[in-house]
C-alpha cells in the first residue's frame, strides 16, 4: 500500500472512529447530547443554503475515501510476470523468477563473489536482469562484472530461448571478509 492509500486510510479511520463513538454511545448517554447535535446540524446545514456546496463536497470526500478502501487491497495483475510462447503443443510460460533464479546461481558461481541478488522483468525488447553483487575486496571488479554479465546473457538466451535485453551489476557493497573466512 503506497503513502497516498495509507493517509486516506488513516484520514477515513480517524472520521470513522468519531463517528461510531457517537453512535455507540447515543443509546446509553444522556439523550440531550444527541438532540443538541442533531439541532445544530439541522439549523446549521438544513435551514441554510450556504452550506449545501461543502455538504456535497464532505460526501464525495468520504465516496472518495471508501472507494479508495474498498480498491486498495485489490492488487493489479503483473503483465510482464510471465514470458508466454506457443508452439504446437500448448503454451510455455516461463516466470521471472526462474530468470531471477538462474541469474542468482551464476553470480554467486564466482570466487569472487560473496553474496547476489537478482531481479528480472520482461520488456518488449526481451528480459532486463538487474543483478546486485557484494564482493571481496581482494577481485578486480569491473572484469568480474563483465563476467557475469556474459555468463548470465550466454545461460539465459540459451536455456530459455529469450533475448537479454539489459543486464545490469551493481556492487552493493564490498565485504571486510577475505575469502579463506568461508
Amino acid at each position: 500500500m503506497n503513502l497516498f492509500y495509507r493517509i486516506l486510510v488513516a484520514v477515513y479511520a480517524f472520521f470513522s472512529t468519531i463517528l461510531c463513538g457517537i453512535i455507540m454511545l447515543a443509546p446509553f448517554s444522556d439523550k440531550k447530547i444527541l438532540v443538541t447535535v442533531l439541532d445544530y446540524v439541522d439549523v446549521t446545514f438544513n435551514r441554510s443554503n450556504q452550506y449545501d456546496a461543502m455538504l456535497f463536497v464532505f460526501g464525495a470526500v468520504f465516496l472518495a475515501l471508501n472507494v479508495a478502501v474498498l480498491t486498495s487491497g485489490i492488487k493489479g495483475r503483473r503483465s510482464n510476470s510471465y514470458y508466454c510462447t506457443n508452439n504446437e503443443t500448448g503454451v510455455i510460460r516461463i516466470s521471472a523468477n526462474s530468470i531471477e533464479n538462474i541469474a542468482l546461481a551464476l553470480s554467486k558461481r564466482f570466487s569472487g563473489v560473496k553474496d547476489a541478488k537478482s531481479k528480472a522483468r520482461f520488456t518488449k525488447r526481451g528480459v532486463e536482469i538487474n543483478v546486485k553483487l557484494s564482493v571481496y575486496p581482494d577481485v578486480h571488479v569491473p572484469n568480474l562484472c563483465r563476467s557475469v554479465q556474459d555468463r548470465i546473457k550466454e545461460s539465459v538466451e540459451s536455456t530459455m530461448e529469450i533475448s537479454v535485453s539489459l543486464i545490469d551489476v551493481n556492487v552493493d557493497g564490498v565485504s571486510a571478509a577475505t575469502k579463506t573466512e568461508e
